[in-house]
């Protein structure tokens, strides 16, 4: 992969991980729909578990933004409300978007995984604010945006030609996913699956799925993959 490729991917990468991040933590509004209603999104080929995921989540999305408008809005919100907080469920049945709750043993929101989440976003400078993100710190759309925000400093550090450091973000960014992605976030989406009832959310969370998987081959490749000298 030629330099200028591996800078291009990272920036992709960096936009996908914001992208799918912003749509967890809060539902969408017109302006977004409105915005992905005028995209276009990629036509996969292949036919690994991760290509199966990608091109079912973008059938999915392309369909529903298709015919979507600004009166289904209150309906989107209401299966966002279900899905990700279990709202109107009195089983309590939902998809809780945090990690804490899919790997602690009593199912609860905090604890060590939030602890750890925040303690990685203030070495950052990158706490949330809770007047803009009302959760807390291990919640799968700061997560997400997280693990973009190692993309985008990547392709800085390549633009730079700072080898090393692009080599240890390739290595923290492996070490995020396989700790704080992959051990739970693959049995959120399909919870999302299971209980959306609106085509968005479920698409959503298939692109999520295959791309978490592509995520996983690639940076499992290693830095000799990688073109960063």
């Amino acid at each position: 992969m030629a330099k200028a490729e591996t800078i291009a991917l990272a920036r992709a990468r960096e936009d996908l991980y914001r992208f799918l991040g912003g749509l967890y933590v809060m539902e969408a509004d017109a302006g977004q729909l409105a915005a992905m209603k005028r995209m276009t999104f990629p036509e996969i080929a292949g036919d690994s578990d991760s290509d199966r995921d990608l091109r079912e989540g973008y059938e999915l999305l392309s369909g529903y933004l298709a015919a979507v408008t600004e009166d289904d809005l209150d309906d989107l919100a209401a299966d966002y409300a279900k899905v990700f907080l279990a709202a109107g469920d009195a089983a309590g049945l939902a998809a809780f978007p945090y990690e804490s709750v899919y790997v602690s043993k009593k199912h609860r929101v905090g604890g060590s995984t939030e602890l750890q989440m925040h303690a990685l976003y203030k070495a950052r400078g990158r706490e949330a604010d809770p007047n803009v993100y009302r959760t807390v710190d291990d919640h799968i759309g700061l997560m997400l945006e997280y693990q973009g925000l190692l993309c985008g400093e990547l392709a800085d550090a390549l633009e730079a030609g700072d080898a090393a450091k692009a080599e240890a973000l390739l290595a923290e960014q492996r070490e995020f996913l396989k700790k704080h992605l992959m051990n739970w976030a693959l049995s959120f989406t399909a919870d999302v699956i299971r209980y959306a009832e609106r085509d968005f959310y479920k698409g959503i969370a298939r692109i999520t799925s295959g791309f978490l998987k592509k995520e996983a081959e690639l940076l499992e490749k290693g830095v000799s993959a990688w073109d960063i000298a």
